[in-house]
């Protein structure tokens, strides 16, 4: 009977052992590819970010976007970095793996109340996935809801253009672009060619609002927009440009239907213009409004080419 005792706990601790090596075979057949990228982390003194090369186990494209957040929130390899995210946060949801632009969402943890390290978070997770083959742009959001900067602008979808690091460079160039202003009597659209110098940091959306918040040098035209109106984000997906002002665009825009239409169509024939830009979606403070003035703007624009003088 002794011995029938001391065998049975040496038979189980076995069947243990045999057990976690088959786990550790499938796992390792489960998650067969590896991806080298670099992934990004908190320098030194958390005031800026930097990279450092990870490999990455994962099992299909899914997965490998779910494995390089994690293996960020693990923490960095130099000990030089610091973590970047904090250690309770858990990873809710990745989607738009299909289309190339993420949405990744996080729990409130992510958060730490300090405004440049959470926006510096935000520009890890970023530029970490969009190093990622067919990864265009990524938005992070936290349980659902977006972020906000102390400015009050939405950080929407963000590529890896859009964040500056000391050790990239970036490309600069003069290029022409084409502005309608609506004529004095807001009845037409005149056309009018500008040079402007961009960079690749910045999509040529935004360089065409920008302008157009500038004004007209035509003396036939007016402004299309009013010198206060605050741009907050612009980016394109599937030929659709979204355009996201501050609230404040419809106290300092609208006035006579004329008017209200005239700005609209300003920007959509300036943005479609592009190649890229075949309908233009309106955006207050991020979300969609009905009612600008007495224009329903809470479906997309296309171009309009009857109104051009």
């Amino acid at each position: 009977m002794k011995k029938r005792k001391i065998i049975i706990p040496v038979v189980i601790m076995l069947a243990a052992i045999a057990a976690a090596i088959v786990f550790a075979v499938i796992r390792h057949d489960y998650a067969a590819e590896k991806y080298n990228g670099e992934l990004y982390f908190f320098n030194e003194s958390m005031t800026a970010i930097e990279s450092e090369n990870h490999e990455v186990r994962y099992k299909d494209r899914d997965d490998l976007l779910t494995e390089v957040i994690e293996e960020i929130a693990k923490g960095p390899d130099n000990g030089k970095h610091m973590r970047i995210i904090e250690r309770k946060t858990q990873l809710l949801s990745v989607e738009g793996a299909e289309t190339g632009n993420i949405v990744v969402n996080f729990s409130g943890e992510f958060l730490t109340g300090d405004s440049a390290k959470d926006i510096l978070a935000v520009y890890a997770v970023v530029k970490s996935l969009c190093a990622i083959e067919g990864i265009e742009s990524v938005k992070v959001v936290i349980e659902g809801r977006d972020i906000y900067t102390d400015d009050g602008s939405i950080i929407g979808y963000l590529t890896n253009k859009d964040i500056n690091l000391a050790t990239d460079t970036y490309n600069s160039e003069m290029r022409e672009i084409t502005l309608y202003f609506p004529s004095k009597d807001n009845q037409k659209l005149i056309r009018e060619t500008r040079i402007v110098k961009v960079n690749d940091q910045q999509p040529i959306a935004r360089y065409i609002i920008n302008e157009l918040i500038k004004g007209s040098s035509n003396e036939n035209a007016v402004s299309a927009l009013n010198a206060g109106t605050v741009l907050l984000n612009v980016e394109t997906s599937n030929n659709i440009c979204f355009v996201s002002f501050k609230s404040n665009f419809i106290d300092k825009n609208s006035g006579s239907a004329e008017k209200e239409i005239m700005t609209i169509y300003s920007i959509v024939n300036s943005l479609t213009e592009l190649d890229f830009v075949e309908r233009v979606q309106f955006l207050m403070d991020g979300k969609k409004v009905d009612s600008f003035g007495n224009v329903n703007i809470g479906s997309m624009f296309g171009r309009d080419e009857s109104i051009i003088e």
